[in-house]
């Protein structure tokens, strides 16, 4: 069985979106739960290139800079946020051992995942908590 965790840097990215962008937010945070009630939707969060605009609510693919050294990260793109301009990421790891994925960042969307920003590094030094 799946299970979804939103860790705490991911929980105070979400805060930080209520503030500005409330809407955003609110969507955010129904797909993160419709995630956890849904095992079939659990399992598409490690099929890259997974959801279609205008067919499916999401996009997955893999961050494939960090997939190419190993690591098991993912974005996740909600296309009703995208299509309001509310362009956020969901940035999970997945461990296939327990069936895991961990919530580890709500990014926005110009984030470039460049090495030497703040929250790349975040990502980075949580994932390899895990």
């Amino acid at each position: 069985m799946y299970r979804l965790f939103i860790h705490q840097d991911a929980e105070e990215d979400l805060e930080q979106i209520w503030d500005s962008e409330p809407d955003a937010a609110a969507r955010i945070l129904v797909m993160l739960e419709e995630c956890e009630g849904n095992q079939g939707l659990l399992d598409r969060l490690t099929q890259h290139e997974f959801g279609a605009r205008g067919v499916d609510e999401f996009n997955v693919s893999r961050w494939q800079e960090r997939w190419h050294k190993g690591d098991n990260l993912w974005r996740l793109k909600v296309w009703d946020l995208e299509d309001k301009d509310l362009r956020y990421r969901i940035i999970y790891a997945f461990i296939p051992q327990s069936r895991h994925y961990h919530v580890l960042a709500i990014a926005p969307r110009d984030f470039n995942y460049d090495p030497s920003h703040p929250l790349y590094r975040r990502i980075i030094n949580t994932y390899q908590e895990l």
